[in-house]
């Protein structure tokens, strides 16, 4: 092979490499830019008759893919509502999720879950 020519196959593998890093790089930021769940799969919750410090919301939405965790997603926000505790009042049962220690001040609301038992939801607000 030239110089030339080899010279041509190098650039080309360069640009190559570059097109490839710049897609990879776009792939990457568009798929943490949003901090919504996929609407496909999430769950919406209106919490309402809510309790807590001063300034705290009487009502808002969450939404939540429905796997395991504590942590939802705050409608129209970048907040995440840190869940600490779930009584679903219907069936009798009680979830608690850690942090146990010194956490923020917590909010107390009802919710009706999607299969329509009545919930008591305890949890805080964090930032994104």
């Amino acid at each position: 092979m030239s110089k030339s020519t080899t010279r041509r196959h190098s650039v080309g593998m360069l640009r190559s490499v570059v097109v490839v890093g710049c897609l990879a790089v776009a792939g990457v930021l568009t798929g943490t830019a949003n901090a919504e769940p996929n609407a496909d799969f999430a769950v919406t919750v209106t919490l309402y008759d809510c309790s807590g410090p001063a300034g705290s919301p009487t009502t808002f939405q969450t939404e939540k893919i429905p796997v395991g965790g504590a942590m939802t997603h705050v409608v129209g926000s970048t907040d995440i509502y840190k869940r600490t505790s779930v009584t679903d009042l219907t069936a009798g049962w009680t979830v608690t999720w850690g942090p146990y220690g010194d956490i923020k001040p917590l909010i107390t609301c009802s919710a009706v879950a999607p299969n329509g038992h009545l919930l008591l939801v305890t949890g805080f607000f964090t930032g994104s």
